[in-house]
Order: C-alpha cells, then structure tokens, then sequence
C-alpha cells in the first residue's frame, strides 16, 4: 500500500513537472503542443511511461518525429525532473504519444 501511494505520488510529480516544462521552457514549437495525459510505472517506479497528446491535427501529427524530438530532449527533461523529485535515482522516461481523437475516445470511456 505504501508503495502504490509513493509511485502514484511519484508520478502525479513527474506529470505536472513535464507538463509545466514542455509547455513553457521548450523552445521546440511541436514539443510545447504537447501535453501529458498520464504517467504510470513501467513497470515500476524506475522508469516511468509518459503518456502525451499533441495539440496539433491528426494529419499533421508524426508520432515518430514527436518521439525523435522527446529522445532528444530526454536528458533536459530528466535534469528537470530530478529538480522536483527528492529521489536518490532519477527514473528513466519512456514516451508514448496518442493521437487528438484518442485522447477523445479515452476520456469519453471509449476504446
């Protein structure tokens, strides 16, 4: 029980933190349309999936230079979640990125 409420506060963590850095401090216009819809252990507290949608339209949505860009900006990324976490270890970010219509679907209930 502990270690849930310790990850799920973890994670809450590294999810305001990404989102307040992605959508401010980045400099890379497709990278500041991002938002961070979840963070969840994967599969444990050690390195996290991020789960993110763009605010961008599905035809001009490449998950593949999205997750380029994100890789790119890993280590700043970490750097700044290291600054907001009291951990001894940083976690490792793996990157997911949904499409506009299913983050929809998602929060409608729908799959």
């Amino acid at each position: 029980h502990r270690q849930s409420r310790k990850s799920k506060q973890l994670c809450r963590q590294v999810a305001e933190t990404l989102d307040l850095v992605l959508s401010g401090d980045c400099r890379d216009e497709i990278l500041q349309s991002l938002h961070v819809v979840s963070v969840v252990p994967a599969p444990n507290s050690s390195r996290l999936l991020v789960t993110v949608t763009a605010d961008l339209p599905d035809g001009q949505l490449d998950r593949g230079e999205i997750l380029n860009r994100l890789d790119a900006q890993s280590g700043r990324l970490r750097c700044e979640v290291a600054a907001s976490i009291n951990r001894k270890r940083v976690p490792t970010l793996v990157f997911n990125v949904l499409s506009s219509q299913a983050t929809q679907d998602i929060a409608s209930g729908q799959k």
